[in-house]
């Protein structure tokens, strides 16, 4: 998968062979299709793996059982760390991301659930935040999941494509001010 990925990042899906993959990896490319089936069982491998780790090594204790805007906070926290950390797996994601919206419509069903379940467990904290108290009731959940969700996305896209003229700390400053200035209930 280290190979495969490092390839889609340099090269992009379409030119990346199997083959390729197979003799940058030092195995056969029929190992390749053995293990994950075909190329896109590959993509999809990948792309899980990276997500996961992410989940795993930054988020998870991140936000532990935070809530509300507190589990929003630390979520862009840490995005930030992840992006800083590992650029070559934040690229690699996005360039798999991407994948989903070209010629790949095996890919794209399973990117949009994976994005729906992504919204749904930022609103899943909203909801709790409007029941801790802490997040004000008129909020719409879904909404502002997708909302933050598309924030995150847009800051670690533009960073990017762009590095040295984007300030990827401010743009997440200005997410986790816009979540808590949006979304927090007022403390008077």
């Amino acid at each position: 998968m280290g190979a495969a990925l490092k390839l889609i990042t340099e090269r992009g899906y379409d030119r990346t062979s199997l083959q390729a993959i197979g003799r940058e990896a030092g195995y056969s490319r029929g190992l390749v299709s053995h293990r994950f089936g075909s190329k896109e069982g590959l993509l999809w491998a990948i792309f899980e793996r990276t997500f996961g780790e992410w989940q795993t090594e930054s988020l998870a204790p991140r936000v532990g059982d935070r809530v509300g805007v507190d589990a929003l906070r630390a979520t862009v926290e840490a995005s930030r760390a992840a992006t800083r950390r590992a650029p070559e797996k934040m690229r690699a994601f996005y360039t798999l991301l991407f994948e989903s919206l070209g010629p790949l419509d095996v890919l794209r069903p399973k990117v949009a659930e994976f994005h729906r379940r992504q919204r749904k467990a930022v609103a899943a904290w909203i909801r709790a935040g409007v029941q801790a108290g802490t997040v004000r009731a008129d909020v719409d959940p879904v909404r502002e999941a997708g909302l933050f969700m598309s924030m995150l996305r847009g800051a670690a896209y533009q960073w990017l494509l762009d590095p040295r003229g984007t300030d990827l700390d401010g743009l997440h400053d200005a997410i986790a001010d816009a979540v808590t200035r949006t979304l927090a209930r007022s403390r008077s």
